[in-house]
C-alpha cells in the first residue's frame, strides 16, 4: 500500500469521534441501517468475497457496526456448529475498510486475530455475550461428583472440568449414565433450511481495532467501503475422515477425527447484512467536523493496526518409535521486521504442521492422551502449547528478557500484560505441564472409580482435544494500555527490525511413533502497531507518523 507524508500539522479530531465519554450535553438523533452487499458471492471449498458500501450520512458508529450472516448445512440437519474457540469468527479470513479507493485499515488471519482478542473478555461475558453472538462455546463446569470429600478425594473424576457442550455429564454421581453424550446445542447448530439456522452476529470492533476507538464522519468524507473475504468449509472432493480444515466441526463431536461424519458443506443462501448505526449530530457539530476536515492538513485520527507475518520452527529429527523416548531440541531465529514503526503489542500464534510429513504421520496420534495436532473441537482454530517451549525478543538490537522465557506461568503473566483484564481460560487449556497426566485430568476424560478409569480414556472430548489448545505468547510494549493510541505510547522501532527466537522439544515417542511430537510448528505473529489516519474531503492518507 503506497503512504504519503504528512508534511502539515492536522488538527486533533473532535471528541465526538471519539469512542469515550463526552463531559457536555449533546443532542443527537440515531439511524439504524440495514445494509445489503453489492456483490457477494460464497463456495464451502473456496471460500467466498462480500463487499457493503457505506452511505454518506451521519457519523458511523463504528464499534456498533456488525457482520449477520446464516450457513445452510447441506449434508442434513443439526449436524454441523461453529469450532469451540473461536466460534463464527472462523469464518471471516480477512477483512478490510477502503476509503476513496484507498485501505484504511486491513486485517489478515482474522479469525486467528479476533478470537486472541476475544479471550481477555471475562468469563461472565464470553458465555453470556460472545457465545450468543458467535455460537462458540465457552461454558465450563466443574464435574459433580457422588462422594463426600472425606471419601471421594482419592476418586481422580472428583476434581474434573469440562466443557458443557463437549461433554454431558449426568447429574449426579457418573460421567455418562449409558452412552456418552457429546451434542453441542441444538440453537447454535446449523440447519438444512435456510432462516432456520444459527444467525451469526460479528461487531467490526471485534476484528478491527480502528474501529474499537473511532468513528467515522462518513457524510464528509469519500466513499467508505467493507470487504469481507470468508474462509472455506467442507469440499465435496474431501472426505470427511481427511477434513484438517474447515470453518466448522461436526454435531455431535465424534470420538476421533477420523470418525467424522460429516465434509462439513454449506451454503450462504441469503446475502450477510451489515448492520449500521449512524449518529446524527447538530448543525454545530457537524460544522466543527467540516471545519477540521477541510483545514489545509486535515483532520486525525490515531488508531491501531495489525499486521500479520510467519515463521517456521523446523521439523525435529529425534528417532521415533523406538524402545524408549528421545528429545531434540530445535531452534529457530525470525525476524518479524516493523523498522521505524510504533510497536504496540505482539502475539504469537502456533499450531503443528499437518502438511509436512511428520505432521502426516502424527495428524492423528496423541501425546499422552491428548490430541495435539487435528482437532475434532477447534479443527485449525486454536493455539497449542508445545512442549519445552521458551522464547525471547530482541527490540532495538536488545534483548528484551535477561533470560529465555520458558516458565508457563511466566509466560501467562506477560500476555495478560496485553489487555487491562487477564487471559481468561481454564489453566490446563494454557497450561498442561509438558501433558503431564495428572495435569491434563485436571480436565473430564472418562468416569473413574478409587482412581481406576472405568471407561475408555477418550470417553470425554475435554480433555484429549483441549489441553493445551489456547497457549498464547504475547508482549506488551504500550507504556501504559490505558494511553491507548496516543503517540509515543508504544515502541518506536530503530532500523534494526524485531527479532523472534524461540525454541522448543522435538519427542520422539517410543512404540507408536504417529503420538510423536517431531512436526514443524508453524508461528503466526500478530503486530499491533500504531498509525494516522488523515481525513480529507476528497480522501485519506495514512501513514507512521
Amino acid at each position: 500500500m503506497a503512504e504519503q507524508s504528512i508534511t502539515a500539522t492536522p488538527v486533533a479530531a473532535p471528541d465526538v469521534l471519539l469512542n469515550q465519554p463526552l463531559d457536555r450535553q449533546v443532542d443527537v438523533e440515531l439511524e439504524t441501517k440495514i445494509l445489503e452487499p453489492v456483490s457477494h458471492q460464497y463456495n464451502s471449498a473456496t471460500g467466498g468475497r462480500t463487499t457493503y458500501l457505506i452511505p454518506a450520512t451521519g457519523v458511523l458508529d463504528a464499534p456498533n457496526c456488525a457482520l449477520q450472516w446464516e450457513l445452510v448445512a447441506t449434508e442434513g440437519d443439526g449436524v454441523l456448529t461453529y469450532p469451540f474457540w473461536s466460534g463464527g469468527l472462523a469464518l471471516i479470513e480477512s477483512i478490510t475498510c477502503r476509503v476513496g479507493g484507498q485501505i484504511l485499515s486491513q486485517v489478515e488471519n482474522a479469525h486467528r486475530y479476533a478470537t486472541i482478542r476475544n479471550n481477555f473478555k471475562s468469563q461472565a461475558i464470553k458465555e453470556g455475550v460472545l457465545d450468543a453472538r458467535h455460537g462458540s462455546m465457552n461454558a465450563i463446569r466443574n464435574r459433580p461428583c457422588n462422594a463426600q470429600l472425606t471419601t471421594g478425594s482419592g476418586d481422580r473424576s472428583f476434581h474434573q472440568m469440562y466443557n458443557v457442550e463437549a461433554d454431558q455429564v449426568s447429574e449426579y454421581g457418573y460421567n455418562y449414565a449409558n452412552t456418552p453424550a457429546h451434542t453441542q446445542q441444538p440453537v447454535k447448530s446449523l440447519a438444512n433450511v435456510a432462516g432456520q439456522s444459527f444467525q451469526c452476529v460479528v461487531r467490526l470492533s471485534d476484528i478491527f481495532k480502528f474501529f474499537d476507538s473511532n468513528k467515522l464522519p462518513t457524510f464528509a468524507m469519500a466513499q467508505v467501503e467493507i470487504e469481507v473475504v470468508w474462509a472455506k468449509c467442507g469440499d465435496a472432493n474431501i472426505a470427511a475422515a481427511n477434513v484438517t480444515d474447515s470453518a466448522v466441526i461436526d454435531r455431535p463431536v465424534p470420538a476421533t477425527a477420523g470418525a467424522r461424519a460429516r465434509q462439513g458443506l454449506v451454503t450462504m443462501t441469503a446475502n450477510p447484512t451489515l448492520i449500521c448505526d449512524f449518529i446524527h449530530y447538530d448543525d454545530m457539530e457537524k460544522q466543527r467536523i467540516y471545519n477540521a476536515i477541510n483545514t489545509g492538513a486535515g483532520m486525525r485520527l490515531n488508531f491501531t493496526e495489525v499486521v500479520v507475518t510467519n515463521g517456521v520452527n523446523p521439523a525435529s529429527t529425534a528417532v521415533a518409535g523406538g524402545a524408549a523416548d528421545t528429545y531434540q531440541l530445535v531452534e529457530s531465529n525470525h525476524i518479524i521486521g516493523m523498522s521505524m514503526k510504533e510497536v504496540k503489542k505482539i502475539y504469537v500464534w502456533k499450531e503443528y504442521d499437518l502438511n509436512s510429513p511428520a505432521g502426516a504421520t502424527e495428524i492423528d496420534g496423541n501425546f499422552n492422551q491428548v490430541y495435539t495436532h487435528r482437532s475434532v473441537t477447534d479443527n485449525r482454530y486454536k493455539s497449542q502449547q508445545i512442549p519445552g517451549e521458551k522464547y525471547n525478543f530482541i527490540i532495538n538490537n536488545n534483548r528484551v528478557y535477561n533470560r529465555e522465557i520458558d516458565n508457563v506461568a511466566t509466560q501467562h503473566n506477560y500476555l495478560s500484560q496485553c489487555d487491562d483484564e487477564q487471559w481468561n481460560c481454564m489453566e490446563p487449556l494454557y497450561d498442561t505441564a509438558t501433558y503431564n497426566e495428572s495435569k491434563c485430568a485436571e480436565l473430564l476424560d472418562t468416569t473413574w472409580a478409587a482412581g481406576v478409569p472405568t471407561q475408555n480414556i477418550n470417553a470425554g472430548r475435554t480433555k484429549p482435544y483441549m489441553s493445551g489448545s489456547q497457549h498464547i505468547i504475547g508482549l506488551n510494549l504500550d507504556k501504559y494500555n490505558a494511553a491507548g493510541n496516543t503517540p509515543g505510547n508504544g515502541q518506536r522501532i530503530s532500523s534494526a527490525p524485531i527479532e523472534f527466537q524461540y525454541s522448543r522439544v522435538g519427542i520422539g515417542k517410543a512404540g507408536v511413533a504417529a503420538n510423536s511430537l517431531l512436526a514443524p510448528v508453524l508461528l503466526t505473529f500478530f503486530i499491533e502497531y500504531r498509525r494516522s489516519l488523515i481525513i480529507r474531503a476528497l480522501g485519506i492518507d495514512v501513514s507512521d507518523a
